[in-house]
C-alpha cells in the first residue's frame, strides 16, 4: 500500500515521488481507505424502496448488504422510502439505518416522486399532474412520513411534470408551459414537499437532485434558480452513457457530466453535494468516466445507482446492454485512484474559456453544445452568468437571454479579447456589425452540435490557438480528447477516444513537469518537455493523466 492512502498528500506541494501508482487493494484495505478519505470524497449507494424490501428485511440480507458496500469502499448509504407507488416498510427502514449507523456508515434517506397521486400526461408515464389535490396531498405523506425516519432526504430526479391536462391547461392561462410548469414545481416544492417535512422534523434537510438534461429543464417545470435557493442542498445526475457518432447520436458525451457538475454549483451558489452514477446500460470504460468526470467536477460524493442493480450480471438501457457488476469491480479496482484525482482536485480553481450557460435559457438547436465543446481540447469555465472580464470566452445561442447581449459583446471586443460565438447566435445577433470585428469568429455548428466531434486536428488548431491565446498556451491533440487546467500547476488530460494519441501542449514556462496520476493504473505513454513544451506520445485509448509542472 503506498503512503498516499495512509494520508493524502498536501494540496499545493511539489509531488518529488514521481507519478503514482495505483493497484488494487483488499477488501478491508480498500474500507479504511474510504473512511480516511471520506471528507475528500465520499461513495455512497441507494437502496431504492423495493431493495428495502428485497435486500434489507432479513438478517442475511442486511449481513450482505452491509458486506457489499465496505468490499466498494462505500461510507454512506441512502435508503429509500417510496418510489414508483410503493412505500418501504418503516420497521425495515429504520433497523437498516441503525444497522449501518452502528457499522460507521452515514445513512439518508431517498424519495422518488413518480407514481404520486394523479398520473399526468406526458411521455414519461409515472410523473404526476401537480395541479391535482390527490398529487399533492400524496406528496405531503411521503415527505412527513420519510421526515419522521430521516435527518437527510434526497429526492431523485423526477420532480418535474409535462402534464397537458385540462387541469394543467387552465393552470396555464397565457404563460408559457416552461413559465407555468416552472411556478407550479417552484410552489410545491415549498407547500408540500418543505413546509410539511420541516414541520415534522425541525432539522431535516432536503436536497434536490437534477438530471442530467440541462437544456430541457425549464421546459418540464426544474427551475434550477429558485429550486436551489429553496432547497438545502443540490445534487446532479451524471450518468453518462456510451455514445457512438455513427451508431448511437442519441446519449451523452462523457464532457456532460463535468460541465453539469461545475454548472450547477454555479447557480446553487455551492450548494452542490454530489454526482449520481449508474451502471443501466454501460460497460466499465463508460462508468469509470463516469465517476472520473464527476470527481473533476469538484463533486464531494459519487452515489453508485442503486446496490439491487448493481448486482446483475447484465442489464439494458434504451437497447443497449450494461454489466454491472464488471463495473462495479472496475470501479473497485480505480477507487483509491479517485481519491487521489480528489484529493488534487478538491476546491481548487479552474482556469480556462469561459463559457456561460444562462439558466433557463433557450438552446434552439443547439441543445448539450456546451458538452460537446467540452470533448475538443478547450479548457473551459462552466458558468451561469457572462462575465465580460474573462480573457477569452465562447458564447452560444443560449447567450441571446442576456439583455444588452450585444454591447457585452462588443467591450470585449475593443478590449482585444478573443470572443468565439456559434453560427446560430450569429444569426440572431441584434448587432451584426460585430460579425466584422477580427477578434470574433463564427463556430459553425449548422444546429447539429455533434457534427463537433468530427472536427479534424487541424480544423481545431485555429480554434484553440486564438482561445488560448490570452493564456500564453497551445494545445494540438485529436478530437476527443479533453483538458483542464487546475489551479496554477496542475494539467488533466483524458483521452476518450478507443485508440493511442499524440498531443502537445505549449506554456509560458516550464521548469520541470512529473506525471503525478493515471487513470487506470495499467494506462500508458511517453512523457517529454524541453523549454515550455509538453509533449505526450502514445496515450493510451480511455485514460486520463495528471501533471504537475513549476
Amino acid at each position: 500500500m503506498k503512503k498516499i492512502f495512509k494520508k493524502l498528500l498536501p494540496i499545493g506541494t511539489w509531488i518529488t515521488i514521481g507519478w503514482i501508482s495505483i493497484t488494487a487493494v483488499s477488501a478491508q484495505a480498500l474500507w479504511d481507505t474510504a473512511k480516511k478519505n471520506r471528507e475528500v470524497l465520499t461513495i455512497s449507494t441507494l437502496f431504492i424502496a423495493q431493495d428495502v424490501r428485497d435486500f434489507l428485511s432479513t438478517p442475511a440480507g442486511l449481513d450482505n448488504a452491509v458486506k457489499w458496500c465496505k468490499e466498494t469502499g462505500i461510507t454512506k448509504v441512502f435508503i429509500e422510502s417510496f418510489r414508483g407507488a410503493y412505500y418501504a416498510d418503516r420497521d425495515a427502514m429504520v433497523n437498516a439505518r441503525d444497522r449501518f449507523l452502528k457499522e460507521g456508515f452515514e445513512v439518508a434517506g431517498c424519495v422518488t416522486t413518480v407514481g404520486v397521486g394523479k398520473p399526468g400526461s406526458g411521455g414519461w408515464g409515472m410523473t404526476s399532474c401537480y395541479t391535482s389535490k390527490a398529487t399533492l396531498d400524496e406528496m405531503e405523506k411521503i415527505f412527513k412520513f420519510t421526515a419522521s425516519v430521516f435527518d437527510v432526504i434526497m429526492i431523485d430526479d423526477f420532480l418535474f411534470t409535462e402534464c397537458e391536462c385540462e387541469d394543467c391547461i387552465a393552470a396555464r392561462g397565457d404563460q408559457t408551459w416552461s413559465k407555468s410548469r416552472c411556478d407550479i414545481m417552484v410552489n410545491m416544492s415549498r407547500e408540500n414537499i418543505l413546509k410539511p417535512a420541516r414541520a415534522v422534523n425541525p432539522k431535516v434537510k432536503i436536497i434536490i437532485k437534477y438530471p442530467l438534461w440541462y437544456d430541457s429543464f425549464h421546459e418540464r417545470g426544474y427551475e434550477v434558480v429558485r429550486e436551489s435557493k429553496d432547497y438545502d442542498y443540490t445534487w446532479i445526475g451524471t450518468e453518462t452513457r456510451d455514445y457512438d457518432y455513427d451508431v448511437r447520436p442519441g446519449g451523452e458525451v462523457q464532457y456532460n457530466a463535468y460541465f453539469i457538475s461545475r454548472w450547477i454549483n454555479k447557480v446553487s451558489g455551492g450548494k452542490n453535494g454530489g454526482g449520481w452514477v449508474d451502471a443501466l446500460g454501460v460497460t466499465p470504460k463508460i462508468y469509470l468516466e463516469q465517476a472520473r468526470q464527476t470527481v473533476l467536477g469538484n463533486e464531494r460524493e459519487i452515489m453508485l445507482f442503486h446496490y439491487g442493480s448493481l448486482l446483475e450480471e447484465t442489464n439494458e438501457y434504451d437497447d443497449k446492454p450494461g454489466t454491472p457488476i464488471a463495473d462495479v469491480d472496475a470501479f473497485r479496482k480505480e477507487l483509491p485512484g479517485l481519491f487521489v484525482l480528489a484529493g488534487i482536485v478538491k476546491d481548487k480553481p479552474i482556469n480556462g474559456i469561459h463559457l456561460p450557460k444562462l439558466p433557463n435559457s433557450e438552446p434552439l438547436d443547439e441543445k448539450y453544445i456546451f458538452s460537446f465543446l467540452g470533448m475538443l481540447g478547450l479548457p473551459l469555465v462552466p458558468d451561469d452568468q457572462i462575465n465580460t472580464y474573462a480573457s477569452s470566452a465562447i458564447f452560444t445561442v443560449h447567450a441571446l437571454k442576456e439583455p444588452g447581449l450585444s454591447g457585452k459583446l462588443q467591450v470585449m471586443l475593443n478590449a482585444g479579447k478573443p470572443v468565439v460565438i456559434t453560427d446560430g447566435l450569429a444569426k440572431l445577433l441584434a448587432n451584426q456589425s460585430l460579425l466584422k470585428n477580427k477578434n470574433l469568429t463564427v463556430l459553425k455548428v449548422e444546429g447539429d452540435p455533434k457534427k463537433l466531434l468530427k472536427l479534424s486536428r487541424e480544423e481545431l488548431k485555429p480554434l484553440r490557438d486564438k482561445l488560448l491565446a490570452p493564456m500564453g498556451m497551445k494545445f494540438d491533440a485529436p478530437n476527443k480528447v479533453s483538458l483542464y487546467l487546475i489551479d496554477s500547476n496542475y494539467i488533466v488530460i483524458e483521452n476518450f477516444n478507443d485508440i493511442k494519441v499524440d498531443m502537445t501542449l505549449e506554456l509560458p514556462v516550464i521548469k520541470e513537469v512529473k506525471k503525478v496520476l493515471m487513470l487506470p493504473d495499467d494506462g500508458n505513454m511517453v512523457l517529454a518537455n524541453s523549454k515550455n513544451s509538453i509533449n505526450i506520445r502514445e496515450l493510451s485509448p480511455r485514460t486520463l493523466i495528471v501533471l504537475q509542472y513549476k
